[in-house]
């Protein structure tokens, strides 16, 4: 059985200062309710002994408006606590609001493999 190691745990402060950043390219279309649907190629490999992903698949994924927005700010520079500001402010709720759906949001495409987080563990960067 192979085990593998768990990240070390991160602090609340250095949760919020990771910059969420896109694992994948895709194709982003708008839809009619100011939502965007997001094509991603899979790769082709093998899924058990006896299957495999055919070239050229794809797999789809919805947003929601508000999903679309966080998606958007996923760039690598943005950190989860300004993109909660934005957030907050575009939609009207408040910080804290903001701060809870979009950890949760993120956390969802990251268990996808769509985002990942660059995160720094120095002190200076813990401020924001």
């Amino acid at each position: 059985m192979v085990f593998r190691k768990r990240p070390p745990s991160l602090t609340r402060q250095q949760q919020l200062a990771s910059r969420p950043v896109r694992l994948v390219d895709g194709d982003l279309a708008p839809a009619g309710n100011g939502g965007a649907t997001l094509k991603v190629k899979l790769k082709g490999r093998r899924i058990a002994l006896l299957f495999r992903v055919p070239e050229g698949a794809t797999k789809t994924f919805e947003f929601d408006p508000m999903g679309r927005f966080v998606w958007e700010h996923c760039d690598g520079k943005t950190s989860v606590q300004r993109i909660a500001r934005k957030f907050a402010k575009a939609y009207s709720v408040s910080e804290r609001e903001a701060q809870v759906s979009c950890e949760q949001f993120l956390m969802m495409l990251a268990k996808k493999g769509l985002v990942g987080a660059a995160v720094s563990r120095k002190k200076d960067d813990e401020r924001e």
